[in-house]
């Protein structure tokens, strides 16, 4: 078993949305499906949470 730094990236009608989080697997695709389990328990406490960082740029 290996520790993977995961990103997984959601592209939405007004954007797009990155999950980046660190597991432990046995493959590449075994920690992407670990990756997503773990976003999808994140999302039952989205109202607890909060951007930490931005960056803007101007067009």
């Amino acid at each position: 078993m290996a520790t993977f730094n995961v990103t997984l990236k959601a592209d939405l009608k007004r954007g797009s949305f990155y999950w980046v989080t660190t597991v432990d697997a046995a493959s590449e695709e075994e920690a992407i499906v670990s990756a997503e389990h773990l976003f999808l328990a994140e999302m039952e406490n989205a109202q607890d949470w909060a951007f930490s960082d931005s960056n803007v740029e101007e067009l």
